[in-house]
């Protein structure tokens, strides 16, 4: 009995696929070369979505850029993003000595002092 439902299962299966090939190429201009053409594009599409190596999750550019000279396949991103690393890491200091420079830094009260206006900055 269970030899014979799995046959049953490959029939119905068999039945659906050429039943849904049947509407696709009844539905419009569809012809077996149409049909060809997609599913080899798609083929196309889906292998060169799976041949970019994925890119790591990670904040620090360094760890990225040792990556990529790792693995050898885009030696020029490794070289951009160690300069973007130092960059950004320059940046960051610049602004958090400027965050504590401003220290308690209040728009309002200048805006207010400035122009004799009452101001609301909250959205």
């Amino acid at each position: 009995m269970v030899n014979r439902q799995r046959g049953q299962s490959m029939v119905e299966y068999v039945v659906i696929l050429a039943a849904l090939t049947a509407a696709l190429l009844t539905a419009g201009n569809g012809s077996v070369e149409a049909l060809r053409n997609s599913v080899v594009d798609w083929h196309r599409g889906q292998s060169y979505a799976l041949s970019l190596s994925e890119i790591p999750e990670t904040d620090d550019l360094g760890e990225l850029a040792t990556y990529y000279q790792d693995l050898g396949k885009y030696p020029e991103l490794a070289d951009q993003f160690a300069g973007a690393g130092d960059s950004l890491d320059t940046l960051a200091d610049r602004l958090q000595q400027t965050n504590q420079l401003l220290g308690d830094f209040n728009p309002k009260d200048i805006a207010e002092a400035a122009t004799g206006y009452s101001f609301d900055f909250s959205y």
